[in-house]
């Protein structure tokens, strides 16, 4: 019982307010094109897509059936951007994703983090995928904010309730709920909330929360994200990063 007598009540060590770490560039380029409000196209063709958010979708073929704030998401890039600018690129764990786009964390000449911007107007979500997670402190700090007073997507912002689950909710959502109970796996912790979700983290993720100082306690209500599964009549959800508990 080591693990759960470790993670009895949920606290974020972490500062609200951090500031992402000034780094040095890995690479500068040039702009090409603007793409969306993640996505740029470098003049030598080279694809490259901001690590850490995800903004709406642009309906190419119709664009008034863009998804809401695609089109503003784009639009905040061309006030800060155009044709022929410097871009600084810091990398990550991973470069490429699987559709050969080039991952990277994006600034302008003058130094904007072009992803941190969009979380903070509320024009994009946070999201860590893989080892991609320099950032994920700040950049999560900066949803929170646009979050709280409603920006952007955050305007009808209206997560999941745990007890109030059914199989037709499936596939990333946004799901509050109460600890009602904390249970210690082979493979690691598992929380269930409002006595209907299981939510389960291993041992590799847990050693990550401990080096946060994040904790677990009874009755505590947690927002968190992630890929809603059924599995053998009961509903699962995986937490791969610290990042999927909201503060």
């Amino acid at each position: 019982m080591r693990i759960v007598s470790l993670l009895l009540c949920i606290l974020f060590s972490t500062s609200l307010l951090a500031n992402c770490p000034k780094l040095s560039w890995h690479k500068t380029v040039t702009l090409k094109y603007i793409n969306d409000g993640d996505t740029v196209t470098l003049d030598n063709g080279q694809l490259v897509r901001f690590i850490g958010i995800n903004t709406p979708e642009i309906d190419y073929s119709n664009k008034h059936q863009s998804e809401p704030f695609a089109l503003a998401a784009k639009r905040l890039l061309e006030e800060q951007l155009k044709r022929g600018d410097k871009l600084h690129l810091i990398f990550d764990h991973t470069r490429y994703d699987r559709y050969g786009r080039l991952l990277a964390y994006v600034f302008t000449d003058a130094g904007t983090n072009l992803g941190l911007l969009q979380l903070k107007s509320g024009l994009a979500r946070h999201w860590v995928i893989g080892k991609n997670d320099l950032f994920w402190q700040c950049f999560q700090d900066a949803e929170r904010q646009a979050r709280l007073t409603k920006e952007g997507v955050w305007a009808d912002f209206n997560p999941l309730k745990a007890q109030s689950l059914s199989f037709k909710d499936k596939g990333y959502q946004y799901i509050q709920g109460k600890v009602t109970a904390l249970r210690q796996t082979k493979k690691g912790l598992q929380l269930t909330l409002d006595g209907k979700l299981n939510v389960n983290i291993n041992r590799k993720t847990l050693t990550y929360f401990k080096t946060l100082g994040t904790q677990f306690r009874l009755h505590n209500s947690i927002l968190l994200t992630g890929n809603l599964k059924w599995s053998q009549g009961q509903l699962q959800l995986k937490i791969y990063h610290p990042a999927q508990i909201l503060p």
